[in-house]
């Protein structure tokens, strides 16, 4: 059974907020325009044990350019059509999967953040007319701008979780909460003839109807959630899991289905990595630290690995190659700990080199292959140096050695996690990031030292 909170918005109350007020140390409360909300609705869900909760849900926007402000609280005062007191409630700024940030949380100039105010309504049978929303806060110096070396660009500062390359110059990306169905992102595109991102709706957001769910058999919310819809970018099959986890695809109406793999009951499918043509690998793991185990199949539901477990558990997620025949993973194995190389058919395994893994929530390494031959030739990845710091490392299999292109802009939590994607010439890598330090940045390889001696 798939224990999940149910979500209804209850689109019948009428939400008017009337005050947003900083309280400074020591000093009445003011007003303050530079702590704006926005999208404020009032959300009811189930508890546990059955019981109704609910809470306001909005985005609290900073509009100043020059201060920041920390230990940020929120408080609501709950009224009726009598403008009676009927209930209050306390609330912090969130990420956006709904995980309170610490009272050490700084919410930077023009920056904004999704904040909830759990209520408590004094009687059970009160109707909510408006809420009244307060903000205590301490103003405080913004953090200074982390420079990026020459050759990258930020495009976003929200937490991306998935990019789509549309060419070599445009992309399309999603934020929001990676367990959350990706309709419920909020999508972007930005390339090199826009100034800005623009908003777009994903082509494949009209598809996931109601009637497509119920065939997948997941016409539920939480069954919607668990179910971890994707389609292939360039085809017209998805895939998906069932309730105790076999992972199967589907034609685009959810016809046709497909079993690729079985046995998967007490696996955690953390994402799915698209190739062209169809080809994807699909990973698991429980938390941070935790080995992944991984395969790889075509959207056709025909496998190229073997199955998770057969194929050797990694400490970081595979790096796979556009045929979906050739991984990269590390972790200790008969020649020490390091990264390796295996070919899935042909059973061909081999070191590349001494490294220890940064964890599961890096970036997978990304190959690149010789047309000329089909082997790989190169091997972008991110790796921690000896104070810690991520870098763009490169390894060259011609000659033998790991590069040091260049630092990265990450800084992860355990639960936090960064991925990154080739555009299609192979010549740029857009990387993304959730947490605290979330964004999304686009890497230029011409520009950065070359991954040769």
């Amino acid at each position: 059974m798939i224990l999940q909170r149910p979500r209804l918005t209850l689109t019948v109350f009428v939400l008017m907020l009337t005050s947003i007020s900083l309280f400074a140390a020591n000093a009445s409360p003011v007003l303050v325009p530079a702590l704006v909300t926005e999208g404020l609705e009032v959300v009811e869900s189930v508890g546990v044990f059955g019981q109704p909760i609910q809470a306001v849900h909005g985005r609290l926007r900073n509009v100043s350019s020059e201060t920041a402000y920390t230990d940020i609280s929120l408080r609501a005062e709950i009224y009726d059509a009598d403008e009676a007191l009927i209930g209050e409630g306390f609330g912090v700024p969130v990420d956006a999967c709904g995980a309170g940030w610490l009272p050490s949380y700084s919410l930077a100039p023009e920056g904004s953040a999704h904040f909830q105010i759990a209520l408590e309504v004094f009687e059970t049978d009160a109707r909510i007319r408006h809420v009244d929303v307060f903000v205590t806060a301490l103003a405080t110096e913004p953090q200074a701008a982390v420079a990026l070396p020459e050759g990258f660009t930020r495009l976003s500062d929200q937490p991306v979780i998935e990019v789509e390359w549309l060419d070599e110059s445009r992309l399309r990306y999603g934020t929001g909460c990676e367990r959350h169905p990706f309709t419920t992102w909020e999508w972007m595109e930005t390339g090199m003839e826009l100034s800005a991102p623009v908003p777009v709706e994903h082509p494949r957001a009209a598809a996931v109807t109601s009637e497509l769910l119920e065939r997948l058999g997941a016409g539920e919310p939480a069954e919607e959630e668990h179910a971890f819809v994707r389609f292939a970018p360039d085809g017209e099959r998805l895939v998906f899991q069932n309730d105790i986890n076999d992972l199967l695809t589907a034609a685009a109406d959810g016809r046709f289905q497909r079993v690729v793999q079985r046995a998967l009951h007490n696996r955690t499918l953390q994402g799915v990595h698209w190739q062209p043509e169809g080809r994807f690998l699909a990973y698991y793991f429980g938390g941070y630290g935790d080995p992944v185990v991984y395969f790889t199949a075509t959207a056709e539901a025909q496998p190229i690995s073997a199955a998770p477990a057969n194929n050797r558990p990694s400490q970081i997620v595979p790096g796979i190659s556009r045929d979906a025949n050739r991984a990269v993973i590390a972790g200790i194995f008969g020649e020490g700990e390091g990264y390796y190389i295996t070919v899935f058919n042909n059973g061909f395994f081999e070191k590349l080199f001494d490294a220890t893994p940064p964890g599961n929530n890096y970036p997978a390494p990304l190959l690149v292959t010789d047309p000329a031959t089909e082997l790989v030739s190169r091997i972008y990845l991110a790796l921690d140096d000896e104070t810690g710091a991520a870098r763009l490392m490169c390894f060259n299999r011609d000659d033998d050695t790991l590069h040091d292109l260049a630092p990265l802009p990450l800084e992860l939590a355990e639960e936090e996690r960064a991925a990154w994607w080739f555009s299609p010439d192979e010549r740029k890598i857009a990387l993304a990031a959730t947490g605290l330090h979330s964004g999304l940045w686009l890497i230029d390889l011409d520009v950065l030292p070359d991954c040769a001696t």
